[in-house]
């Protein structure tokens, strides 16, 4: 009985014994398995994660890509203005009367100049001033010509002149058409604004105005034209000039700005240039009363003792603004010369000076600043005693001969 219980009990420890060591190697294989398993999904979540470290090292990339490209979009659009500006500068004109200032565009190497009528008003010449082939040096007399006006429009308010003497390799800007026109589109513009000479602006096209209606210009007119509205900033001395597109084409002639508003100011368009140009001869308004234009009057304001009480002065309005832009000074000194002054842009400081040496109203000499920065651009020679000079002479050689004396 002892060793049936015995070998019951060896029997028994055998199999737990080889159940156990079979759980053990179970347990072995499983714990394998389970590292395999967790291995390959440790290493497809690093494969994930270094996924996705890629798409956001893809993203971050294109993101610094992105700022640099809109850095050098911004920088490009800087170097492609200044190109514009190279490129249609040469085109545009100054123009001078007796009493205003404005803009004007080369339309052909013949000479002529497109602006607006109420630049030239009544005036049968005009002073144009041509734009120095550097940006830095000073206009020179050889920089102003003498044009005469071909024909005007007083319903679109465009003016055709041609220049007497065109100096050579005269750059035309080119035209435009209408389809050229779209809203939200950059346009820019080059003029002199309040006498600052070719000075660049641009913005955008707010709208087209069929058929609008404005009134300006000598006689007060009432003008009507298809006009471009835009944000492009223009002032007293723009009109005249040319509105154009990234190109380079004219699609307007910057004519006007809206009443006590800002930021809306129009283009006469280029249908009507176009129009205008291939029309012969002038047109005028048939909206204006009687179509009798009453001229501006020469109107003193003062007569009576400067401010100094050294002179007599007479203090005049000769454009019918009601603000003084001409002065006569008559000395007491009688060795001291009588002289009137000029004030075509309006600033109030005098951009012309004729002396009379003699004190008897025959004029001899005068000082000149075209482009209205302060400083003498010309002198003039009055031989025949007449108010307009019959010569001109650089100021920067007339003054190097005054110091050599």
């Amino acid at each position: 009985m002892k060793k049936i219980l015995i070998y019951s009990s060896i029997i028994f420890f055998t199999i737990r014994v080889s159940a156990f060591e079979f759980s053990l190697n179970d347990i072995s294989n499983l714990e394998n398995s389970l590292n395999y398993q967790i291995e390959n999904y440790n290493n497809k979540i690093i494969s994930i994660i270094d996924e996705k470290n890629f798409e956001i090292s893809l993203n971050r990339a294109h993101i610094i890509n992105g700022l640099n490209i809109s850095k050098f979009a911004t920088q490009s659009r800087g170097i492609k203005d200044a190109a514009l500006f190279k490129n249609v500068s040469p085109s545009v004109v100054l123009i001078l009367t007796k009493n205003s200032l404005g803009s004007g565009s080369i339309i052909n190497t013949s000479g002529q100049i497109l602006t607006n009528w109420h630049v030239i008003g009544m005036e049968a010449e005009v002073d144009v001033v041509f734009k120095p082939d550097k940006d830095t040096q000073k206009i020179t007399n050889a920089d102003i010509k003498k044009a005469k006006v071909i024909k005007v429009d007083h319903i679109t308010d465009l003016a055709l002149l041609q220049v007497i003497d065109p100096p050579k390799n005269l750059k035309p800007i080119k035209f435009g058409s209408d389809s050229d026109i779209a809203i939200g589109i950059d346009v820019h513009a080059i003029g002199h604004p309040k006498g600052e000479s070719w000075t660049y602006t641009k913005g955008i096209i707010s709208q087209f105005r069929h058929d609008y209606e404005w009134s300006g210009g000598d006689g007060d007119f009432k003008h009507t034209a298809n006009v471009i509205q835009t944000q492009t900033p223009i002032n007293p001395g723009n009109s005249g000039g040319p509105l154009f597109i990234d190109n380079g084409s004219l699609i307007g002639v910057n004519s006007f700005k809206g009443t006590n508003t800002e930021g809306i100011n129009f283009s006469v368009s280029i249908e009507n240039i176009q129009e205008f140009i291939k029309r012969s001869g002038s047109r005028f308004s048939t909206k204006q009363p009687n179509v009798v234009v009453t001229k501006c009057e020469w109107k003193d304001l003062y007569k009576g003792k400067s401010a100094d009480g050294k002179s007599d002065i007479i203090l005049s309005d000769s454009n019918c603004k009601g603000k003084a832009n001409i002065e006569q000074v008559f000395p007491y000194d009688t060795k001291e010369p009588y002289l009137i002054k000029f004030d075509r842009n309006g600033d109030s400081k005098p951009d012309i000076i004729i002396y009379s040496l003699d004190r008897n109203n025959k004029w001899n000499f005068s000082f000149w600043d075209d482009d209205f920065d302060g400083f003498w651009d010309r002198v003039g020679y009055h031989e025949k005693g007449d108010i307009e000079p019959e010569t001109y002479e650089k100021y920067s050689d007339f003054n190097a001969r005054l110091l050599a004396k």
